[in-house]
């Protein structure tokens, strides 16, 4: 009874319990530890084929590798537990050494197993590979340029306009082996993303597609550019009215017209800040005194070379119309020149001049004389001229004001040298 006491209380004791933990931690401990020196055999499938010297052969020879009869290979090992069980598939590589290659040709080379950092190589055996060996070729590189196209990613701005995109290089030169480079079509870019506002560049990859918009790996290829400045050229749009310059004359000014342009508005694109400095596109000039009620012409649509024409017219016509005018016709003799060059003399041959007066109201036509009318010749631009000239004369009125000379006024005048 007094043994399964004393039995029953070691049962119970906490310290007998810590010292069994403490023993049976200590047999685990060792058991890991202690080296596994029991043989243990483990088969990898999927190891990949690598060829080591490839960049020699493509910078130095123009060699490229190509028709590799398979990209993995399937090796039994065996060593230590401890050392085997570490390894995985994607651990171990199949290695050609390709460096030393001078010339084109079909190769069949074995190839070596290389193991990650910290596997004891000493301790495993190579039970068996399959296959053993790699066939390949060795063919000369050819060239092959291909043009790039793309897609933006991003979002075009409410008032903006896009472009065709602009790449920088606009080509890219591939060497490598001619089958490879057949499939080869064009290089694919991806950029851009958010709202623009503005032109947008962007440095980015670039993949090989196919002419079906498959990728085409660049292993064991030479290309000319790693990367492609991609730009999205952005325009901005307004719409701006057409207008015409009308020049104050014959007794009016742009107050007293109704002017109609059709069309009446273009739409425009360009840069951001031209853009915005434009709010109107001047057609051209018209001098009111140039004709009396009414006059029409269709104007050349003019932009700047940066600036686009989005609405495709090239072309505006412009009607001028005089409102609230009267006209009253006089014939004046009093005709003379000026500005006659030193040295010739000038002779008017013209006795008389029907002259168009208009006024917005008729009793300022009324209160003119004849004698109030002058028509003078400017002869400054006709320097050292001699001969008979059909010369413009201005219309000058005297005494009464709110009138002027509409429609033009030509004036026969002789020069001679003295």
């Amino acid at each position: 009874m007094n043994q399964k006491k004393t039995i029953s209380k070691i049962y119970n004791s906490k310290v007998f319990w810590i010292v069994i933990s403490l023993l049976c931690s200590f047999v685990m401990w060792a058991y890991i530890t202690s080296p596994d020196t029991g043989d243990f055999q483990k088969t990898f499938r999927g190891v990949q084929v690598e060829f080591a010297g490839q960049e020699k052969l493509l910078s130095d020879r123009s060699l490229s590798i190509s028709d590799v009869d398979t990209q993995s290979v399937t090796v039994t090992l065996r060593g230590s537990r401890s050392n085997i069980g570490k390894l995985r598939a994607s651990d171990i590589k199949a290695v050609i050494d390709v460096s030393n290659i001078k010339q084109p040709n079909d190769m069949t080379w074995a190839y070596e197993l290389q193991y990650p950092d910290g596997i004891d190589t000493s301790d495993i055996t190579v039970i068996n590979k399959n296959p053993e060996t790699i066939n390949f070729t060795v063919v000369k590189n050819a060239t092959k340029t291909v043009g790039i196209k793309g897609s933006f990613e991003g979002e075009i701005a409410e008032g903006c306009v896009a472009e065709e995109f602009v790449f920088e290089p606009l080509t890219i030169v591939i060497e490598g082996p001619e089958e490879t480079l057949a499939k080869i079509d064009h290089a694919w870019v991806t950029f851009g993303e958010g709202t623009i506002d503005s032109t947008y560049s962007e440095e980015v990859g670039y993949k090989l597609m196919t002419a079906d918009g498959q990728e085409v790996s660049t292993t064991g290829l030479v290309l000319s550019a790693k990367v492609i400045t991609a730009t999205q050229p952005l325009l901005k749009t307004k719409e701006v009215p057409l207008t015409a310059n009308l020049i104050p004359g014959g007794g009016v000014d742009a107050d007293d017209c109704t002017v109609t342009i059709e069309p009446k508005t273009l739409k425009i694109a360009g840069d951001t800040r031209l853009v915005d400095d434009i709010n109107s596109i001047v057609l051209g000039s018209i001098d009111l005194a140039s004709f009396q009620s009414s006059y029409t012409h269709t104007f050349a649509i003019t932009l700047a070379d940066e600036v686009q024409n989005l609405t495709g017219v090239t072309e505006a016509k412009v009607t001028v119309e005089v409102r609230g005018t009267h006209t009253k016709s006089f014939t004046t003799d009093n005709i003379s020149c000026k500005n006659v060059t030193s040295g010739y003399s000038a002779k008017i041959d013209t006795e008389s001049i029907d002259v168009t007066l208009r006024s917005k109201d008729t009793a300022s036509l009324d209160k003119i004389r004849p004698d109030d009318i002058s028509v003078v010749v400017d002869l400054k631009d006709y320097g050292a001229t001699t001969g008979q000239v059909i010369a413009t004369g201005t219309v000058y009125i005297s005494r009464v004001d709110g009138v002027g000379a509409v429609g033009d006024i030509r004036v026969s005048v002789t020069i001679t040298k003295d």
